[in-house]
């Protein structure tokens, strides 16, 4: 094998890894969007249960949070070649909004404790 066919041959293997990169990262980015959405629908349940005890506050976030995954799905379909950056920004968006959301509701089941 020529140095030519070696270096022909070592480029198609960069290219290949390359793609598999790619790959991996839509995975990833796929995953997270589908681990989001599973925490979402959970505490979505979590307030359907506690109905009308919920706050508005809690209900407003949950539209927010919903928005946040909205938005950050969006861009992961429109941004396909990027899947890392959207990744970053799903991420710090969602966790963001999630947190937010999460203490408004510790925040109303401590108030419903102690109104009891």
């Amino acid at each position: 094998m020529s140095t030519e066919d070696r270096i022909a041959k070592l480029e198609e293997q960069i290219n290949d890894l390359h793609d598999q990169q790619t790959d991996l990262r839509k995975q990833l980015a796929q995953a997270q969007l589908d681990q989001w959405q599973g925490r979402i629908d959970d505490m979505e349940v979590q307030l359907q249960l506690w109905g009308k005890q919920a706050s508005a506050q809690a209900t407003a976030l949950m539209g927010q949070l919903r928005g946040s995954w909205a938005d950050s799905r969006r861009q992961f379909e429109e941004s396909i070649s990027t899947a890392s950056s959207v990744s970053d920004t799903l991420r710090t968006g969602l966790e963001r909004a999630y947190a937010d959301l999460r203490k408004a509701l510790l925040e109303s089941r401590s108030q419903l404790k102690s109104g009891k």
